[in-house]
């Protein structure tokens, strides 16, 4: 994640977690319920923000390791007793095949196209054999810094296509096992969960 990413998110923390908390409430949640019945126990919610994935996962009995890049985020995920640890996607602080299942939804569109590969090899090493990756995006075609209503600072977005994200993992070694799509506003919500192979 870009320098300016993370410094919006250290300053807007709390302004972000009031405008996405009840996420889950206002939209389906069979995409989060499938992940859950088909990952294992130990997860890894990659990009977990203030936390508000992390707790639904735990609550559902699954054993949960935060990762974020902004500190502020770390804190507020902390704060809510969810074990969270500060480092960036591009290099996950954990031995190879660690966790059952990675969670990340709309964390790696704030890496720039150019630079997915390395988060997305990262998540394929930590992600034991057969493990479930659920991967949340938004679709589009453009690259660019945007502000947001309940977020006034600058964040990179990277949007993409549906096929563009299937080549791109398939590249990567997972196996697409379930696919939906929602629409809170004027985009489309593309929610994907793969399978290692």
């Amino acid at each position: 994640m870009d320098k300016q990413t993370i410094d919006t998110y250290n300053k807007m923390a709390k302004e972000y977690d009031n405008e996405t908390v009840d996420f889950w409430d206002r939209f389906p949640r069979t995409f989060l319920d499938k992940f859950v019945e088909l990952s294992g126990r130990k997860i890894i919610d990659v990009g977990s923000g203030p936390g508000r994935d992390a707790l639904l996962l735990q609550q559902t009995g699954k054993e949960v390791v935060c990762i974020d890049a902004s500190e502020a985020m770390v804190k507020l995920s902390s704060e809510r007793g969810l074990h969270s640890v500060l480092a960036g996607f591009d290099n996950l602080p954990f031995e190879n095949d660690s966790f059952d299942g990675v969670w990340s939804y709309t964390a790696l569109l704030h890496i720039p196209k150019k630079s997915i590969d390395v988060p997305l090899k990262e998540i394929y090493r930590v992600l034991k054999p057969s493990g479930i990756f659920a991967l949340g995006l938004i679709e589009g075609d453009v690259e660019e810094y945007k502000e947001s209503s309940g977020v006034g600072m600058p964040r990179w977005f990277s949007f993409y296509q549906k096929e563009e994200i299937e080549i791109l993992c398939k590249k990567h070694g997972f196996e697409l096992v379930y696919f939906e799509t929602f629409k809170p506003r004027s985009k489309n919500y593309l929610n994907f969960i793969f399978q290692k192979k």
